[in-house]
């Protein structure tokens, strides 16, 4: 009879026995599972902080936007008001050369009523010294 040498080996009185059986590494298959979850949490957790990142960044820009176009505002109301101040300094301006303008007219118009009060004055002497003369002439 001829035999294999692997039955070589086994003794003639023991039975011959299949491979050992396997055992699965459970201990490396439960580590990698949990090792792959914390690489999937640790990525999604990423994309989130990235989310917020950019999410930021978005309202970072829009605030910068709004404060030059704010300062663009300031500038404009400052050159406004620059204007409405030198408006007023010239309306001022022309107020009081318009109230001396009034003034030496008012004075100018005073002068010459004062001189025709003069002269009326004069007339009406001369008149009141003719007409008495004339009645010193007229009575005998």
């Amino acid at each position: 009879m001829a035999t294999s040498p692997e039955q070589a080996a086994v003794p003639p009185g023991e039975a011959v026995a299949g491979p050992p059986p396997r055992h699965r590494p459970w201990g490396w298959i439960v580590a990698c599972v949990l090792l792959l979850l914390v690489a999937v949490g640790l990525a999604i957790w990423a994309l989130s902080l990235n989310s917020d990142l950019d999410t930021q960044r978005a309202q970072t820009a829009k605030a910068q936007q709004q404060a030059e176009q704010a300062g663009k505002d300031v500038e404009a109301l400052s050159a406004e008001v620059d204007q409405i101040g030198q408006s007023v300094s010239d309306a001022g301006d022309q107020l009081s050369q318009a109230g001396a303008d009034a003034q030496q007219n008012a004075q100018q118009t005073l002068d010459g009523v004062g001189t025709k009060v003069q002269s009326l004055k004069g007339r009406v002497q001369k008149a009141a010294n003719d007409a008495g003369a004339s009645k010193e002439t007229s009575t005998p």
